[in-house]
């Protein structure tokens, strides 16, 4: 950038004097304008330079000196008719006077141009003139009461900041290493002043700075380039002798339909009840942006339907990481994804889904389903209930966390009270959690012979809980399920199948009717593996001192 002037700071007191209303002076009172004569009155001799300036310049050295009467804005250092000014005169450079029409009741302010050349004004108009000095007065009003007024005007010439663009992403992703830019610095008229190229290192992440000196007062425009974002353009005002300006790039954002999954799947953990999942991200970008498109800002996550954790598998945001291929048509750019821990699984079927935004737009796809057979882990407990003919029995557990091992015989201190609190559970909205935890337990619900009834107990790290419970099968609808078969699996036990047995009453002596509800097992569990499983006989409700201990066997509330 090259400067112009060096020339030292005066002061000038402006005396305004509002004329006396006459015909020459006022032009009317109705329009709210007066005729207002300024005297220049040079006092530089008082006040201590300003910056560095032209020396022994002064306004006794000028020999065109141009007022303009502008609203209460920065002056501009050009001298060029606007259509904003309310009037603009030469200054008798003998008298050190002018006169102006000014608007009354009005912020404004004077701007001086001080020249050693001669002009008139119509040279000034054009702007074509540089001016060897500047003058600028306060903000002031004129009403009509007003018959003098006296103002400060600084007269100083050309001054010089430095200018120094911080430059950052509106991203908190920040800006690549590696990539270049450059910044453009525009006078007011658009016409290219300087420039400067420069490139994102490893320590400009979050900002880079790009510093111009000697930048001489005015008004400015930028243009500012980085390879990945978005042009930014800003008019500014330089009117100190450092100036920062704060510049946020905005990414150049992929759109969300140049995006596509592909080779989605799910992984099992052996037997366990997890799972990994993962894929292929695919982005195509359209041949005509390929080289604005250089990072892929974005959030994805993973998720198992029905649970509420999500998964960050968000890829690698620089372009130049994934595998890239181009055609004639698109770059294809390709990364893989997979969660970084195990999803957990439960019983039956388990959906995946993948979730991806940009910018402000969001897609969600089915990456596929995996079943689980939760009855297999060695960990659970699992009940399932099976039948051949008849509708809707429901599968009931009571289950007491803190009613321990044999306590009601090695404890002479139990008592109906020491088994605490039972937690009632089957397929009910409000009754598929044991609510100690807030687990899940999970649950099978079937309605007709070709289904099956099913728990999983698994409340404590994905194990059976300690404690008592006890199994009870309903049949809700009518009395009519025949032949149904309760297998109890778990650690600790072999399976045990109890049944076949029936609800309905088919005056068939060689089969045995069940109780509505029938009590069947009494499990107990301790430190996660089940120590005693005693079946309830059939055709029997509780024993007496079971009953007191647990209470009636309630019926299902039917939804």
């Amino acid at each position: 950038m090259k400067t112009i002037f060096n020339i030292q700071s005066l002061l000038i007191l402006l005396a305004l004097t509002l004329l006396p209303v006459s015909c020459a002076d006022v032009e009317t009172e109705t329009n709210g304008y007066a005729s207002v004569k300024i005297n220049l009155d040079d006092v530089s001799h008082r006040k201590s330079v300003r910056s560095k300036l032209v020396t022994n310049m002064t306004s006794s050295a000028a020999n065109t000196i141009l007022a303009v009467l502008i609203p209460a804005v920065q002056c501009d250092t050009s001298t060029v008719k606007s259509s904003t000014e309310y009037s603009r005169s030469l200054v008798d450079i003998t008298n050190h006077d002018a006169q102006f029409v000014v608007p009354l009741d009005t912020k404004i302010k004077l701007c001086l141009y001080f020249f050693r050349d001669t002009f008139s004004l119509n040279d000034l108009a054009g702007g074509t003139n540089t001016a060897d000095g500047y003058g600028e007065s306060g903000i002031f009003t004129i009403d009509s009461e007003t018959t003098t007024k006296t103002i400060a005007v600084e007269f100083w010439t050309t001054s010089y900041s430095t200018l120094t663009f911080k430059i950052s992403s509106s991203s908190s992703a920040g800006m690549l290493e590696g990539s270049n830019g450059e910044v453009k610095l525009n006078s007011g008229a658009g016409k290219l002043v300087d420039n400067q190229s420069f490139s994102i290192s490893a320590e400009d992440n979050t900002s880079k700075s790009v510093v111009f000196a000697d930048v001489v007062y005015d008004t400015y425009s930028y243009d500012i380039e980085l390879i990945g974002f978005l042009p930014a353009t800003q008019a500014f005002l330089v009117s100190s002798t450092t100036e920062v300006l704060d510049v946020k790039l905005t990414p150049n954002m992929v759109d969300i339909d140049w995006l596509s999954f592909d080779n989605m799947s799910i992984t099992q953990e052996g037997s366990s009840a997890y799972a990994k999942a993962g894929g292929t991200l695919v982005l195509n970008v359209p041949i005509d942006q390929k080289d604005n498109v250089t990072q892929m800002l974005s959030l994805m996550q993973l998720k198992r339907v029905g649970q509420n954790n999500l998964v960050d598998v968000s890829p690698p945001i620089a372009l130049s990481s994934w595998s890239k291929t181009e055609g004639s048509d698109n770059v294809t750019y390709k990364t893989l994804f997979s969660t970084g821990y195990s999803f957990t699984m439960d019983h039956g079927s388990n959906e995946f889904q993948v979730m991806l935004t940009v910018n402000d737009d969001s897609k969600t796809q089915s990456m596929g389903t995996i079943d689980y057979d939760a009855c297999v882990d060695n960990s659970t407990m699992c009940l399932n209930l099976s039948w051949t003919e008849g509708l809707d029995p429901d599968l009931h557990t009571y289950y007491f966390p803190d009613w321990g091992y044999n306590e009601e015989t090695t404890n002479g201190s139990f008592d109906n009270t020491s088994r605490g609190l039972r937690h009632w559970v089957y397929s009910n909205a409000a009754n598929k959690k044991y609510s100690g935890t807030g687990q899940v337990v999970q649950l099978e619900d079937g309605n007709s012979s070709a289904d099956k009834e099913v728990q999983v107990w698994k409340t404590d790290s994905l194990k059976v809980g300690n404690g008592t419970y006890l199994v009870y099968v309903e049949d809700v609808s009518e009395t009519d399920v025949q032949n149904f078969k309760l297998v109890l699996s778990g650690p600790g036990t072999d399976n045990k199948t109890y049944g076949p047995y029936d609800f309905k009453d088919d005056d068939n002596n060689s089969t045995t009717e069940a109780l509505n509800p029938q009590a069947v097992f009494f499990i107990q569990v301790d430190n996660n593996s089940i120590v005693r499983a005693d079946n309830i006989t059939i055709g029997d409700n509780l024993s007496s001192t079971l009953m007191q201990w647990t209470g009636t066997l309630q019926n299902s509330v039917v939804e």
